[in-house]
């Protein structure tokens, strides 16, 4: 059974580690709620989650959470920053060991959520090493 760990380093709970931040971060002028596909590019259901999922978060203050697909179908909200351009990025940090073995750099990867948000539609795609995954969401 995988399990999310976070290591001792990362200086938020659940919230990731060394997040790279846009700058400047956006003020209220790409908040609300989004809804939209976020579909399996490159990887396979049982370690990157179904092939098509629909999706619904809200930004707030230029941040938010992506529901990031740990060990399907459990998720861990991964932070993302939108810059007053509308640039998004956030990456995480997580562990990929089982609850047996002991905590290792073999069993630890990153995810990284990139894209940008035009009008009311934000497209990203989503990272790691075993997956590849696009969203595209749009403002209501």
């Amino acid at each position: 059974m995988l399990t999310l760990r976070l290591l001792a380093l990362c200086p938020f709970v659940l919230g990731g580690c060394a997040m790279a931040t846009p700058t400047p971060v956006a003020g209220t002028q790409y908040d609300g709620v989004y809804i939209g596909q976020d579909r399996l590019v490159s990887g396979v259901d049982f370690q990157c989650g179904a092939p098509a999922l629909q999706e619904q978060f809200e930004v707030r203050g230029g941040r938010f959470y992506y529901p990031f697909q740990v060990s399907p179908p459990r998720v861990a909200p991964l932070p993302v920053l939108v810059a007053t351009d509308g640039t998004v990025a956030g990456q995480m940090q997580f562990g990929t060991g089982d609850e047996i073995r002991e905590f290792s750099r073999d069993s630890v990867d990153w995810v990284y959520l990139r894209g940008g948000i035009t009008g009311t539609t934000m497209d990203a795609t989503i990272t790691n090493m075993r997956c590849v995954r696009r969203l595209i969401a749009h403002r209501g």
